[in-house]
């Protein structure tokens, strides 16, 4: 018989009251989990770097207070809803923040970080999907949890659960790559690829089969690259900002007359009236095809008579779908994506409820692939 879940009355909870005041840690009635759900016990959650942002309404995104913040976690189920076929109390699971509506799936938000800003998805996040992973338990869709083959991963494979927080970061550029159908053997560029998601881009498209041209300033972070990924499938280009310039740098790197396949484009916010999206563009072959997934909030500089002459195809993605979190899961379990230090991450500072400003200022310190920042309930 298996064990059924102990009942508590409350748990203690991360509570965001205004965006001007900070997270208060706080003992609020514990969710009950009903038809379509799950209550899962979070036992670690990442903390992106621009978290303390959120927070504090630097970066404005859509959020209803009172509520808990949060990201995507690595949790074990507690309790399910009656309609629940699969999963069981005590299972291991990868816990997706991207919550889509059952009857128009257009309509997600990022439960915990992003309430996405118009009426449709307000109405998600007003609703049971308001207080998300920073606490000791959460509420998910039964869609959004992951079963995670707990022996493999934690035995053999050797990974913690820290180790799997790494997930989530992974997946956003394999959603990007996967849209636009990066395939083994062929040539991908990925700028700026020295931040935190550009790394882990990097580790994705070689975990995928492809070469890989990592572009960016930081000398040192491109250095580290090629010392964690030592293979002739990473090359890297130290971009100057010039258009011209860092097209050719960006040619020659990948080797071929035409150049190259696919470029994913992860522009930060700060990054306004760049020249690499058209540098990028104009290194792609005819049918090459570009991803853009970075934040940033300015327009866009198309080199419109490259694109149509060479039929280039360019494509929006936000985060990924269903199909790729079951597809990297796989990638990880059978040994093909690596994670933790056996990706290049050295460093994984842990912080509890209690410690939460002293981890939102140390993710914010996040510079690039090799750091992790997560907190444990």
């Amino acid at each position: 018989m298996p064990t059924l879940p102990v009942r508590m009355s409350t748990h203690k909870a991360l509570v965001l009251h205004a965006r001007d005041q900070p997270l208060i840690l706080e003992t609020v009635p514990q969710p009950i989990s009903s038809t379509g759900d799950a209550i899962v016990r979070i036992l670690a959650a990442d903390i992106v770097p621009y978290m303390g942002d959120v927070i504090s309404n630097k970066r404005p995104y859509p959020l209803s207070v009172p509520m808990t913040p949060g990201n995507t976690a690595i949790g074990r189920i507690h309790e399910v809803g009656p309609d629940a076929v699969d999963l069981t109390p005590g299972q291991l699971v990868f816990c997706d923040i991207t919550i889509r509506a059952r009857d128009n799936p257009a309509v997600s938000i990022l439960y915990g970080v992003h309430g996405g800003g118009y009426p449709a998805a307000q109405k998600l996040m007003d609703g049971v999907w308001r207080n998300a992973t920073y606490a000791e338990y959460a509420r998910f869709p039964l869609e959004n949890l992951y079963r995670l083959d707990e022996a493999l991963l934690l035995g053999p494979l050797g990974y913690s659960i820290n180790d799997l927080c790494l997930l989530p970061v992974c997946l956003v550029p394999f959603g990007g790559l996967s849209e636009v159908g990066l395939k083994p053997g062929e040539v991908v560029i990925v700028a700026p690829a020295t931040g935190r998601y550009g790394g882990a881009a990097v580790n994705i498209a070689l975990a995928m089969g492809a070469t890989v041209i990592a572009g960016g300033r930081n000398q040192t972070m491109l250095e580290k690259l090629k010392s964690i990924h030592v293979t002739n499938r990473l090359r890297t280009v130290r971009i100057t900002g010039d258009t011209a310039a860092d097209t050719e740098l960006f040619r020659t790197a990948t080797g071929k007359p035409d150049g190259a396949d696919v470029y994913l484009d992860l522009s930060p916010p700060a990054v306004q009236g760049s020249s690499l999206l058209a540098s990028g563009i104009r290194s792609l072959r005819a049918f090459g095809r570009c991803v853009v997934m970075g934040g940033n909030s300015g327009n866009l500089d198309f080199p419109y008579l490259e694109i149509m002459f060479k039929s280039i195809r360019i494509q929006g993605r936000f985060m990924y779908d269903r199909q790729h979190v079951q597809q990297m899961i796989q990638m990880v379990e059978s040994g093909l994506l690596p994670l933790g230090s056996k990706s290049g991450v050295s460093q994984t500072k842990v912080f509890g409820l209690e410690e939460i400003q002293q981890a939102l200022e140390s993710a914010a310190k996040l510079s690039g692939w090799g750091e992790h920042v997560v907190l444990k309930p």
